[in-house]
């Protein structure tokens, strides 16, 4: 596919074909990460890892001590609607 750069603002931009944007499943909005390799212009999606809530507890060690203050935070009765 041919794209042309266009100006914006005092940058240049090139515009991804729609196709081509729901073949990469991309949106308005994605960050992208641009690198020149060969003569040739290679972006790729930069995309966060989703992490599920066992990948995350798994990363936890249950055993640590807690951090100080927070013991007393803990202990606080409800003053609002918390619970």
């Amino acid at each position: 596919m041919k794209t042309a750069l266009r100006a914006i603002g005092n940058s240049k931009g090139a515009v991804i074909p729609a196709s081509l944007l729901r073949e990469l499943n991309l949106n308005v909005g994605d960050q992208l990460n641009a690198r020149a390799v060969d003569g040739a212009l290679i972006l790729t999606p930069s995309r966060k890892p989703k992490y599920t809530l066992a990948e995350l507890l798994a990363q936890c060690d249950a055993s640590a001590p807690m951090p100080v203050g927070l013991a007393d935070w803990d202990s606080m009765e409800p003053v609002g609607n918390e619970i």
